[in-house]
């Protein structure tokens, strides 16, 4: 429901009925009923603590700002991912549900991509699924321009495909195209041999490749060189990590200084639209070091939005959000880090946590780029970690695999990942002017 929509793609007059409230009511209670009976599943109170006091730094950044109303409307917003963050850790507890997860995560991306070729290729709900925008300053649009995108041969449009719901920003359908297409090799065991996993992870992958090159989302394609030196980071020598790294390096350069028909030079204007945007939010970090200016409030202190995940956070949240919010992304990357660590390889709670990995090491680097802050699919993937997590320490008891069992230390390196995005940040602005 949160990805394919159907019922306000197929059924659009049912949603006065608000049955989207009434299926979150039913999968909460149910969720609850059947946590009970597994001693509450992957809950964790030092997640649920946080999100807890994240949800509070966001109502009373607003409520300081801009009054109690808004700040109430401002929960209702964000209890959206908190909650499907709760769904997720009540559910996935083993590693068979996690592989559920995982599969309908993967199908559900799958048939937008499809319903996206079918809009290129055919003109289905083109006009919904598709936006168009001049190829650069000086190209006039065609006079008869095609309905259907994959006919418009005029060279003066680039044609790029968003999705439905929340996706409807093709950046944001490109980066969860990445977020999944590592789950392809879910569907396979290590004893697999190398024609099955050609046979169907090939097409697959090749399909979601064209679909996120439909997309023409820049930060996707830093995206895809950032998960694939995870993906491969363990499994070469230390030179070929060399070289993987600086061959990132080159296709990020080559970016800045070609690329193509939407070329990430910092003196192309909307490059330097969102450095703009980031020096503001600094401005407004420095003028409001603790709550920020207000959750959702960035656009009333600019132009547009931030186009950076974390600039969008401590702007808005302050030092105290964006504490919380980090520490939630540490905590995932310490979980999986430490099941790869301490788990043999070719167990499938590690090969998972490899893939689980990669695709946030993905979205993170995608987010670097778009204002996603707050997006279910973040909330889903670190639900994912802190579940995985707990299905390998069920799994691995403490006899066999001690190291496991010990509590993730996550204040300092949350801490440290605070001050090194801060600096980033800044160094970026300073370099890109």
């Amino acid at each position: 429901m949160v990805f394919v929509r159907p019922i306000e793609q197929f059924a659009p007059d049912l949603m006065a009925y608000r049955p989207i409230l009434a299926l979150w009511v039913v999968t909460f209670l149910a969720s609850v009923w059947d946590a009970r009976r597994r001693n509450w599943g992957a809950a964790n109170r030092l997640h649920f603590g946080l999100l807890a006091c994240l949800s509070l730094a966001a109502f009373l950044s607003v409520w300081f700002s801009s009054g109690l109303e808004d700040a109430m409307a401002a929960f209702g917003v964000i209890s959206t991912p908190v909650m499907l963050f709760v769904l997720t850790c009540l559910n996935v507890d083993t590693i068979a549900r996690f592989r559920t997860l995982t599969l309908v995560f993967l199908g559900s991306v799958t048939l937008l991509s499809l319903q996206g070729l079918l809009a290129y290729f055919y003109g289905v709900d083109a006009n919904e699924l598709f936006i168009s925008q001049l190829s650069s300053e000086n190209a006039v649009p065609p006079k008869d321009r095609s309905p259907i995108p994959a006919e418009d041969m005029s060279g003066t449009l680039i044609w790029r495909l968003r999705s439905v719901g929340f996706l409807n920003d093709p950046n944001d359908f490109g980066q969860t195209i990445i977020v999944v297409a590592p789950w392809i090799f879910v569907l396979f065991s290590p004893a697999a041999s190398l024609f099955s996993r050609l046979s169907l992870a090939g097409p697959w992958l090749a399909l979601l490749a064209y679909v996120l090159t439909l997309t023409h989302s820049r930060g996707a394609m830093l995206g895809v060189a950032a998960a694939l030196i995870f993906f491969f980071k363990d499994r070469v020598s230390r030179t070929m990590r060399v070289l993987l790294a600086a061959a990132a390096v080159g296709a990020f350069m080559l970016g800045l200084v070609g690329g193509g028909d939407r070329a990430l030079s910092g003196k192309e204007r909307s490059a330097s639209e969102r450095i703009d945007a980031w020096n503001d939010g600094i401005s407004m970090l420095k003028d409001h070091p603790l709550l920020g200016v207000g959750y959702g409030n960035f656009t009333e202190h600019h132009i547009r939005t931030a186009h950076n995940s974390f600039v969008l956070c401590f702007a808005e949240l302050g030092l105290v959000g964006y504490f919380l919010w980090m520490s939630l992304i540490v905590l995932s990357f310490q979980a999986l880090n430490r099941i790869i660590q301490c788990v043999n390889p070719a167990d499938d709670h590690a090969r998972y946590a490899v893939l689980l990995r990669v695709s946030m090491v993905g979205f993170m680097v995608c987010a670097w780029f778009l204002s996603r802050t707050f997006v279910p699919t973040l909330f889903i993937l670190m639900a994912m970690a802190a579940g995985l997590l707990h299905a390998a320490r069920q799994a691995h008891p403490v006899v066999v695999a001690p190291e496991l069992h010990r509590p993730l230390v996550w204040r300092m390196p949350s801490a440290k990942a605070v001050v090194f995005t801060l600096m980033l940040v800044s160094m970026f602005i300073r370099f890109s002017r």
